[in-house]
């Protein structure tokens, strides 16, 4: 039986979700696998106690940011953290640091690590071939670009990469990432749930929602932690006065939901909150999505075949720009500069009749590369015992 981690992080909830979509994927094609998500933070703690606190505290840290939608020090952690990889992976006199972090696995690594986290992961590969010098290491970025050098493309650490877009690859080539080493998708990973064919009733949906099946239906969602920018953007269209269903994906965030479900609206609204599984059938069943720029935010909305509003980005602009570039290019939905204009790219999306044709162009099967291509990766690597 093949054994196959696939290391995220919690910082925001692209990662994770990220990592969800090929933990099903992987199970649906090879169920006799022993497939499983893994937390950076439960790794990395076993290095020292100070920098599992470290990490803990700028993982809680940036999740405070993103709920309030203002970021401290983003660029100048990430460049830290991409200097320290490179110090710990590069030189033998901190190897002990790598032998400490493989303790997390015992006596036996997995046959593959899958990252879909940046910066880091290398430091969890090379630590992982000290009890298992082959151990096949795969890492698919979910960003449409990678912002400072080191931040996905490392090519002193043995690796493949799986790539979403053509911006990538030619980063990828900048970087001396080996031609052998690159592997091109499709398009980026989104959960296989959101290809799925259903047979899900529209308007019963709405009315248990306690929404209007006459109206046209529109979600706002910024993420997994829920965001100050899910309430500014439902009340800007509520004053407004658009003729619409809104769903709000709340995330984590309880005061959030307080908040959206006390909102006064002259139509109807509903106000959610998170769960383990992604919010399909609100997608399937949307007219317009509005979110951030995030990678699997405006993918969702590809696949779903729904319009993307987009905030654009301050803090994370120098993740998310890339991104939103893609959207503006490929036409598959507008930009907003804040939640004060946002109904008027609203209005923009459901009167552009041609949008649904951009998205049925945009389509693509990404997550299924990616599964194509790790099975017949891990499928040909030797047992770890």
């Amino acid at each position: 039986m093949k054994r196959v981690d696939i290391i995220y992080f919690e910082a925001s909830s692209g990662h994770k979700s990220a990592a969800e979509a090929l933990r099903h994927g992987l199970q649906d094609r090879s169920p006799e696998w022993d497939v499983r998500c893994v937390d950076l933070g439960d790794v990395l703690k076993h290095q020292t106690r100070l920098l599992g606190w470290i990490y803990n505290f700028g993982i809680f840290f940036f999740n405070g940011c993103m709920k309030r939608e203002r970021y401290f020090f983003f660029c100048t952690s990430i460049k830290l953290w991409v200097a320290f990889a490179r110090l710990i992976t590069r030189f033998s006199c901190f190897r002990f640091l790598l032998k400490w972090t493989a303790n997390f696995w015992g006596d036996r690594a997995p046959d593959a690590l899958i990252s879909v986290t940046p910066m880091k992961h290398t430091i969890v590969y090379e630590a992982a071939r000290c009890i298992h010098p082959d151990v096949l290491c795969i890492t698919v970025p979910v960003d449409y670009s990678e912002m400072v050098s080191g931040y996905w493309f490392q090519p002193r650490i043995r690796q493949h990469y799986l790539l979403g877009c053509e911006g990538l690859k030619n980063e990828a080539f900048a970087s001396a990432v080996p031609a052998d080493e690159i592997n091109e998708l499709s398009g980026m990973i989104v959960d296989p749930r959101f290809y799925a064919d259903s047979e899900l009733d529209r308007d019963q949906f709405l009315v248990d929602l306690g929404l209007d099946p006459a109206l046209p239906t529109g979600i706002i969602s910024f993420g997994g932690q829920g965001t100050v920018n899910v309430l500014r953007c439902a009340k800007q269209i509520a004053r407004a006065r658009i003729p619409v269903n809104l769903i709000c994906l709340c995330g984590r965030n309880q005061k959030l939901h307080d908040s959206v479900k006390a909102l006064e609206t002259p139509f109807p609204l509903a106000a959610l909150n998170f769960t383990e599984d992604p919010p399909v059938d609100a997608h399937r069943i949307a007219e317009f999505l509005i979110g951030k720029p995030g990678t699997m935010t405006l993918n969702e909305a590809v696949i779903t075949r729904t319009a993307f509003v987009f905030i654009k980005s301050r803090g994370l602009n120098v993740v998310q720009g890339a991104n939103e570039q893609w959207v503006v290019q490929n036409g598959t939905g507008v930009a907003c500069e804040s939640p004060d204009f946002v109904d008027q790219a609203v209005r923009k999306v459901l009167g552009d009749f041609e949008m649904s044709q951009r998205i049925e162009r945009a389509q693509h099967r990404g997550i299924f590369d990616a599964v194509q291509l790790i099975t017949k990766m891990v499928s040909n690597t030797s047992p770890s015992f």
